[in-house]
């Protein structure tokens, strides 16, 4: 692992891909080699080969912060292959164990786009919104925001 971390640290990402592959031949149970060669299969735009690496860390079990970046690269992963209902089943397992992680609704508020569910999507989108932004010019509708995310339709 630590030569991986260093040629990542160097930006050599497709070395440090290449000798992840190589390390996990070597400990194919080692559940954070597997998290950290999924990532570095994502950034090199190869996420058909990142799902598997990513199943498989989640699997083998993870700390709390890699399972958290796991499932959110799984979930991504299938959103950007058009494999939209498995993106939307990972979302939903991650927020079932990380609820309060605004990263997952976010993903899963793109993916309810990608499905043509575009009234839910806006709905997250804004309660994340309603809830976390800090800009000035915003936080005076914040109560609005957080009104309209129950119903985009709602009229008075």
């Amino acid at each position: 692992m630590k030569q991986l971390e260093a040629l990542k640290a160097e930006g050599r990402i497709e070395e440090a891909r290449q000798h992840g592959l190589l390390q996990l031949v070597e400990h194919p149970q080692h559940a954070e080699l597997h998290y950290e060669v999924a990532g570095l299969h994502d950034s090199l735009g190869r996420e058909n080969q990142a799902i598997p690496l990513y199943q498989k860390a989640i699997a083998l079990g993870l700390s709390e912060a890699s399972l958290r970046g796991a499932w959110l690269g799984l979930g991504s992963s299938y959103r950007s292959t058009g494999q939209y209902a498995e993106a939307l089943a990972a979302f939903d397992q991650a927020l079932a164990r990380f609820p309060d992680a605004n990263e997952f609704r976010v993903f899963r508020a793109m993916t309810c786009y990608n499905l043509g569910h575009h009234k839910e999507g806006m709905e997250q989108l804004l309660a994340v919104l309603a809830e976390t932004t800090a800009d000035p010019a915003l936080v005076t509708y914040r109560r609005a925001m957080a009104l309209y995310a129950e119903d985009l339709d709602r009229r008075w």
